[in-house]
């Protein structure tokens, strides 16, 4: 895979769209203005880099539909989605510097003394909580109007924001071109510098596989019986996958397929998640719907395609019947016949709302019967029965790790 850190982080933070129509395009708007107060402020290279990162990501800990919408109120604390936030990024070589940035972009420029971080950090989170704020105010208003904008922001500084921010800020503010882009479906895209200054950050592809970590967290961790769900399927997919003899590149593709395929479920509420029976009619079109969103947002990430298409795939069936697309054997290539029957071996291995996780014997019936009904392939069947000990060992470590992750994400957040 040959990828762009901007393309994966602004592709990945379209999926965090999905929670809710309200919050579309926030991430991209606060990562634009952001970016452009950076570069109006001459911050070095690598700070500006750092902002752009934290931005595309800044409300990453917002698991919940109503966390997300309460961070658009102007006067929102976002304390524990901007702790968790942090949390999800610390871990990631990659990403924690701009995780810090991330924790404190509601912390209010008079309270930063208090706290033990490193200052020029506080700093950036100070300049992120600006550009946070314009946007929500913009997006509250529906309107682009300059002069009311620096009403609203100027008056708050220095206790908020750092008055040097705001003087940056009002010369953007009386640029039409400045607030041109903020209209559009993508004004990252308009950007010509930050993805240089990426890629000066010389990624590799371990660190691409923790980014993906950090989403499979996203989407697995806002439901108990998910929480291990994704690390699961990527390591059960992975050992699959070595044994059918891919090589390292499509192993490495394989991993980010695993713990992305479930991207689209954070379109999906938590209750319909957390159903405790089989869904209703309408349900079941909701949770339908997610192999297809994970597609579109996958697919527009330069060199994601075959990422893309294995994790969007987990749902199609050799005899056509699957969905979304209802693809037949011959469509489905041998990456997406492993992701499909490693997504079904761990959800009957694990724990749901409605039943206790399933034996190895019995599971291997219910993949028996799939397979020949025409849901699975035999042949990656056959590759799982042969080596079905070290499978399930494997599966079992990955998710114990991950179950481990998730108390420790939660131990001592501040109460919702």
């Amino acid at each position: 895979m040959n990828l762009r850190l901007f393309d994966f982080l602004s592709g990945l933070s379209g999926a965090l769209d999905l929670m809710s129509s309200e919050v579309v395009g926030h991430h991209k708007r606060v990562a634009y203005i952001a970016a452009r107060l950076g570069k109006t402020l001459a911050l070095p290279r690598q700070e500006r880099a750092l902002l752009f990162m934290a931005a595309i990501l800044h409300d990453v800990g917002g698991f919940t539909l109503q966390s997300r919408l309460a961070a658009l109120s102007f006067e929102a604390d976002g304390a524990r989605h901007a702790e968790l936030g942090y949390r999800l990024l610390r871990a990631n070589p990659l990403l924690k510097e701009a995780a810090v940035i991330v924790r404190h972009h509601h912390t209010p420029r008079s309270r930063q003394a208090e706290l033990d971080e490193p200052p020029r950090a506080l700093e950036l989170s100070c300049l992120l909580n600006l550009a946070d704020r314009v946007d929500v105010l913009t997006l509250r208003s529906h309107s682009f109007d300059p002069a009311w904008v620096m009403a609203q922001i100027a008056p708050r500084a220095p206790q908020q924001f750092a008055p040097a921010d705001v003087d940056a800020l009002a010369v953007l503010a009386a640029d039409p071109d400045f607030w041109a882009p903020l209209a559009g479906p993508d004004p990252v895209a308009t950007l010509e510098e930050e993805p240089l200054l990426l890629e000066e950050r010389h990624v590799s592809q371990a660190q691409l596989e923790q980014a993906s970590t950090a989403f499979s967290q996203i989407i697995d961790f806002r439901s108990r019986f998910t929480a291990t769900h994704s690390r699961g399927v990527a390591e059960t997919a992975v050992c699959l996958a070595e044994k059918a003899g891919m090589a390292d590149g499509q192993l490495a593709a394989m991993r980010l397929a695993g713990n992305l395929h479930d991207l689209g479920k954070l379109a999906v509420p938590s209750e319909i998640i957390d159903k405790p029976g089989p869904l209703d009619d309408q349900e079941r079109a909701v949770m339908d719907r997610h192999p297809e969103l994970a597609q579109g947002i996958l697919s527009r990430v330069d060199g994601l395609e075959t990422v893309a298409a294995w994790a969007s795939q987990h749902h199609e069936r050799l005899d056509g019947r699957g969905y979304p697309r209802g693809l037949v054997g011959t469509e489905l290539s041998l990456g997406s016949r492993i992701m499909s029957l490693a997504d079904v071996f761990t959800a009957l291995r694990e724990d749901r709302p409605y039943r206790r996780g399933l034996e190895n014997g019995e599971t291997l019936n219910i993949l028996d019967d799939m397979a020949a009904q025409g849901a699975l392939d035999g042949h990656v069947l056959a590759l799982a029965r042969a080596n079905l000990d070290e499978l399930d060992v494997r599966r079992c470590a990955a998710q114990n790790a991950a179950a481990r992750e998730f108390r420790e994400f939660y131990s001592g957040v501040p109460v919702a």
